[in-house]
């Protein structure tokens, strides 16, 4: 009897690493859109001719070589400037968001900065100004929500993280970002040996979203968590 638990064990421990390099790999795929989008809103800021609004003016000039290296995965300057640059708009995000917060760059920088100290793996800061960012468009916020879970679950803080994920997963109900939290919801719910849970997720999916990058993996992963309730 002990033999076999000690074998269940070694089968979820190996079943949740590849789960994980499944998730690395679409995660990927969602933060490069997340990054596409950046960069659209960077050549619209960098293109349009300055809002009429003085300090609006200042907060997009001041962002934009943040969200440039943001955009080229440089994290740590996209939060701290370019200290070797003698450009005075060279700062980073962590400059924007003291100097112009209340501005609609400085909102996005927020989001921005949680997302880089996400990558940095510092996820008690990241958790900060994840929850300072409140947007208004249909993607961000979703992906901000998702962002909260992978900063709870790395923090090994799994219910909180289960929270985050299934309030993403109803946010919008978009053939991207809902089966991606649902995917997410259901690998903690293996994590946390309640395979009933990960088999109502991963279903969802498989029923719901056969447009979704996930759809094709569902039937392997939903078979795992049966065989295992």
């Amino acid at each position: 009897m002990e033999k076999d638990q000690e074998q269940k064990n070694v089968e979820n421990i190996s079943f949740v690493s590849k789960s994980e390099q499944f998730i690395e790999k679409n995660q990927k795929a969602i933060i490069a859109v997340i990054i596409a989008i950046v960069v659209v809103i960077v050549a619209f800021f960098g293109i349009k001719k300055f809002v009429s609004e003085p300090r609006q003016q200042k907060a997009n000039e001041a962002i934009f070589a943040a969200e440039q290296f943001f955009a080229n995965g440089d994290f740590n300057a996209a939060l701290y400037g370019d200290s070797t640059s003698n450009d005075q708009y060279s700062i980073g995000l962590l400059r924007v968001i003291d100097k112009y917060g209340s501005t609609k760059a400085g909102k996005r920088a927020k989001y921005e900065a949680g997302i880089c100290f996400l990558r940095l793996g510092q996820y008690q800061e990241a958790l900060k100004y994840l929850d300072k960012y409140n947007g208004k468009d249909q993607l961000t916020p979703v992906v901000n929500e998702m962002m909260k879970g992978d900063a709870e679950v790395e923090q090994g803080n799994n219910d909180a993280a289960l929270s985050h994920y299934n309030k993403a997963a109803k946010m919008d109900d978009n053939p991207i970002t809902a089966p991606f939290a649902l995917f997410k919801a259901g690998i903690v719910y293996l994590i946390k040996n309640d395979n009933a849970k990960a088999v109502e997720c991963f279903k969802s999916i498989k029923e719901n979203y056969p447009e979704s990058s996930f759809f094709q993996e569902m039937d392997g992963f939903i078979a795992y968590a049966e065989q295992n309730q």
